[in-house]
């Protein structure tokens, strides 16, 4: 009876794509404690916004350098190399960690960073190709919701239990007992298919021209341009935010599970109301804009609590709105073009994230200029969004079809 409840209600996806989100559950563990923790233990050495964007610039330098270098390999090997290579950085994360010299403060802030970003690159890499691989484009919405549902379990369970071995027995413990997840992942990598990609993406079809001859192509880059800046601001600064609320473990642990708890409330009703993407998209951007508003117009420590929640519930339905809308339009082609395509993204989403964390570097309190730069920055990133979504769509929809992909 029970296992005739869970099938009627688990999507109906290939066996291919449950691998791959059973080892997005297991770096997804990964990437939440390195959000909140890691960030929070170099937030702890001195309560620098520096150090923080710091190790955030390294680890996107890396994540971008390994993300085409982890493409490169998907055709000379296939993805579940690719898969355990970014593993292999992750366990190099947390050993480094554990063995981290405060003297050398600033080397192995940079050192850790790129080796985080490593990891994160390589499974990106890894992970954008099985997507294209495995998934059809009516599926993304039901991949998106399991992903997104297990990332907040996760993201209630991880804090809850490492704010315990954390206060018990210190960072340092912390950091190996993490190893357990990275073994996890590599495991669960072991069982993806040898599948890779027929053709190198760095030979033949790559320019411009030919990338960019599907309809609505061009103007996806300037969504994820816009995206991107937008996405990496809230990721910044809605954890600065909950640092400067406290940095007791405790406190930021258990702030951390209540935002994901009203972000599952948030995601069910992204799943049950039957809006479009359009409104969702808008909906976003009201509560971020309402967010941003409140961080310039309230005192900081009482309303940082609300600030956040209006950032991370915003940036569930910006990103879940403008992801599968831009979704539609990766789908026109075969595996080899989605993954050159993807390779193009890179470019934007680069440049987006590496000018707010450079941005963040110059950031000494919330609320000075550089602050206030970075947030009008994110700001007309998002009012431009719904025009750029909307003119990739009709082209999208002007030769495949209104509703096409949906």
């Amino acid at each position: 009876m029970a296992v005739v409840w869970v099938r009627e209600r688990v999507p109906d996806l290939p066996r291919d794509v449950w691998w791959v989100i059973a080892v997005n559950a297991s770096m997804q563990a990964i990437f939440n404690f390195v959000t909140i923790f890691v960030n929070l233990y170099w937030w702890r050495q001195g309560e620098s916004i520096l150090a923080v964007s710091l190790f955030n610039l390294a680890g996107t330098v890396a994540l971008f350098a390994s993300y085409f270098l982890g493409s490169h390999y998907l055709y000379k090997r296939d993805i579940r190399f690719v898969m355990l290579l970014s593993s292999i950085f992750a366990g190099v994360t947390f050993l480094a960690l554990f063995f981290y010299v405060p003297g050398w403060r600033t080397l192995f802030t940079l050192g850790i960073g790129m080796a985080f970003g490593l990891t994160q690159g390589f499974f990106w890499a890894a992970n954008n190709s099985s997507m294209y691989t495995f998934l059809k484009s009516e599926q993304y919405a039901d991949y998106f919701s399991i992903n997104t549902v297990l990332g907040q379990a996760i993201a209630v369970a991880i804090p809850l239990i490492s704010a315990g071995i954390v206060g018990a027995a210190g960072f340092r413990l912390s950091f190996l007992i993490m190893l357990v997840f990275v073994l996890a992942a590599f495991v669960v990598s072991i069982r993806l298919p040898h599948k890779g990609l027929a053709e190198n993406l760095f030979q033949g079809r790559i320019g411009f021209r030919e990338v960019f001859a599907k309809p609505g192509t061009a103007w996806v880059m300037a969504v994820v341009m816009c995206t991107g800046l937008v996405n990496q601001f809230l990721t910044l600064f809605s954890m600065i935010y909950i640092f400067t609320v406290s940095n007791n473990v405790g406190i930021v642990a258990l702030l951390n599970i209540g935002y994901s708890f009203i972000l599952l409330a948030a995601l069910t009703w992204y799943r049950r109301a039957h809006f479009s993407q359009d409104v969702w998209l808008v909906m976003g951007i009201v509560l971020i804009l309402a967010s941003y508003g409140l961080a310039f117009l309230v005192p900081k420590n009482g309303w940082s609590t609300i600030v956040v929640l209006l950032m991370r519930v915003g940036g569930l339905y910006l990103q879940g709105a403008s992801g599968r809308q831009r979704y539609r339009v990766i789908m026109q082609g075969d595996v080899v073009w989605r993954t050159r395509f993807g390779l193009w993204m890179e470019f934007p989403f680069a440049l987006s994230r590496t000018t707010i964390l450079i941005g963040g570097l110059f950031v000494r309190t919330l609320g000075d200029a550089a602050f206030i730069v970075l947030t009008a920055i994110s700001s007309g990133a998002m009012l431009a969004l719904p025009l750029f979504t909307r003119m990739a769509i009709r082209r999208y929809e002007a030769a495949h079809g209104v509703g096409a992909g949906l």
